[in-house]
């Protein structure tokens, strides 16, 4: 066989060999990534310093698409939910109940 012919082709099985070995090691880095990434979040949702019902709740609206959120520019995380009156009335009881009234609410209280 010509040795020319030989080469390129030992050289198209070495590459194709590489490619190979390259693609398995981009599939772990992406599991990797995406194990951090989640790990992130977990990290994130459980800093929230919720309690499980709320916590459900919320897990609930993001993945409904009922709550956002959105950092300011301090990077501090607000969230905005987009709750039917019924939940929030409940929230509102719930809240009177336990004592932690929002100075809006008091003040529409008042009126």
């Amino acid at each position: 066989m010509n040795m020319r012919l030989k080469k390129v082709l030992d050289d198209i099985q070495k590459t194709e060999d590489k490619i190979l070995e390259l693609q398995e090691y981009v599939k772990k880095l992406k599991i990797q990534k995406k194990q951090m990434e989640d790990a992130e979040i977990i990290k994130a949702i459980r800093s929230m310093k919720m309690d499980s019902r709320e916590m459900l709740t919320f897990l609930d609206g993001i993945q409904n698409g009922t709550v956002t959120m959105q950092f300011d520019e301090e990077g501090n995380l607000s969230m905005d939910s987009s709750e039917t009156d019924a939940k929030k009335e409940e929230s509102l009881e719930r809240n009177v109940a336990t004592g932690q009234v929002e100075e809006s609410e008091d003040l529409e209280d008042e009126e």
